[in-house]
């Protein structure tokens, strides 16, 4: 699995959403007159802000995807500069109160004023609690976030969520997979099923609750967030599985949780966190050893970049998963081209 795509998605492991659930919704100002193109988007498609758009001459352009469950929404919009403010009402309507963790995909430059001005950039992993005023001007813009209700915030976090208006996360560990994971998932969803659209978000939802609930307490409950700790800890796997020290104590510790606790996620699903390294690293082999990618390396090089330090072992293995061994793979699979 390549590090762009959506990690091991498995819709028969969570509890299905109600019916509906799931479905991407993608809209944009394609094929509105560009005089009324500004008001179309204020007034049928955002409800969480007001748009102003920053006059560079041209028409206003926009785009939005958003997958909607029953207690989060994964959402991406992108536009031309534009100044939002909070929407004047927005609190009368079911969820006005929401939380979110957004990822500033790509800008220029952006400037947030709520509760104090923040400098946002490309990359940039930061919290909007939408009960509280705010104002946002950006540049032309793609950015995707994680909605949570203010209720399952504070299940994770306690009753006072005062600190978190306008709080910059820092990209590393769980927040890190956590950005890969709304890019990839924003990216792939017109390929996914409802099912795995739903696993995914679900996994966002997880994920930004944990971080947040780090913030706190300095630590989360992984067994608290299972669905979430499970995808961030096969990305991390996936991404990492070439180093042949790899470890479930250096996922464990990547991940922020104890090595208890990342073993018991991964118990829940009747797998263990050693065999999802060791496989990670068969599959890679196997990708390198049938596709473009590797064709002009030697099968010790494949070997050593998925993470074995032995040939032999790496042969059996490979054999043992897959009932050939790389050299055949490799021959047929040149066979089949």
């Amino acid at each position: 699995m390549s590090q762009s795509s959506p990690a091991k998605l498995n819709p028969a492991s969570h509890p299905s959403e109600p019916s509906g659930y799931g479905r991407l919704v993608e809209l944009s100002t394609d094929g509105i007159p560009a005089a009324d193109r500004l008001a179309f988007w204020r007034d049928t498609v955002l409800k969480r802000t007001q748009p102003r758009a920053v006059r560079n001459g041209q028409p206003f352009e926009a785009r939005l995807k958003r997958i909607v469950l029953e207690r989060c929404e994964l959402v991406e919009h992108a536009s031309d500069a534009v100044q939002a403010l909070r929407a004047p009402g927005r609190s009368r309507f079911e969820g006005g109160d929401d939380i979110a963790v957004e990822l500033m995909r790509e800008c220029r430059t952006a400037l947030l004023d709520h509760d104090g001005e923040h400098r946002i950039k490309a990359d940039d992993l930061y919290v909007v609690d939408y009960a509280k005023p705010l104002q946002i001007i950006r540049s032309r813009h793609c950015s995707s976030g994680i909605v949570l209700s203010r209720r399952q915030v504070m299940e994770a976090m306690g009753e006072d969520l005062s600190s978190l208006a306008g709080r910059r996360i820092a990209t590393r560990g769980m927040a890190s997979i956590l950005r890969q994971h709304l890019k990839s998932t924003m990216d792939e969803a017109p390929y996914m099923s409802e099912a795995e659209r739903v696993v995914a978000t679900t996994a966002a939802a997880e994920m930004a609750l944990a971080i947040l609930q780090s913030t706190r307490v300095g630590a989360c409950d992984a067994e608290q967030f299972v669905d979430g700790f499970h995808v961030a800890a096969s990305r991390l796997i996936d991404r990492h599985c070439g180093d042949p020290d790899l470890t479930p104590d250096r996922v464990a510790s990547g991940l922020g949780c104890s090595r208890a606790s990342l073993y018991r996620v991964f118990a829940r699903r009747g797998e263990g966190v050693a065999e999802a390294i060791w496989s990670a690293r068969i599959e890679r082999a196997w990708r390198l050893l049938t596709s473009p990618e590797g064709a002009g390396l030697r099968i010790s090089d494949v070997a050593m970049l998925c993470g074995f330090r032995e040939l032999p072992t790496f042969t059996r293995m490979f054999k043992r998963r897959y009932g050939a061994t790389p050299r055949d793979t490799r021959q047929r699979s040149r066979l089949l081209d």
